[in-house]
């Protein structure tokens, strides 16, 4: 049990050493829907957020430069809904992804 305790801090560690970003982050998790078109949301999930952008963990493979709005829940009030842009993708396992998407500027909210 330890050693894959410790192994799984290293790769916390590691992506830590790893980060390019200069603009601060917050932990932000919230239920996120991704709409893409007239498709239905696809339900994710934010972990962390910056004025710039938006780190989201999907089950949907997504290609970079996808556009699309993002339905963010709010503890406070409606919902944000923003649109943004895939910047990047990383497969996570098991069919899920680590995604960074930048905010490009408000929307509607989705028809749906």
């Amino acid at each position: 049990m330890q050693e894959d305790l410790d192994r799984l801090l290293m790769e916390a560690q590691r992506a830590r050493f790893t980060e390019r970003r200069t603009e601060f982050r917050h932990a932000f998790a919230r239920p996120v829907h991704i709409h893409i078109g007239r498709e239905p949301g696809v339900l994710s999930f934010s972990r962390d957020m910056s004025k710039q952008g938006i780190g989201l963990i999907t089950s949907l493979e997504l290609a970079e430069g996808t556009v699309a709005v993002l339905k963010i829940h709010s503890t406070t009030g409606r919902p944000a809904h923003l649109k943004c842009e895939l910047r990047w993708s990383d497969g996570y396992g098991n069919g899920w992804y680590l995604t960074g998407w930048k905010f490009i500027s408000a929307a509607p909210a989705p028809s749906s």
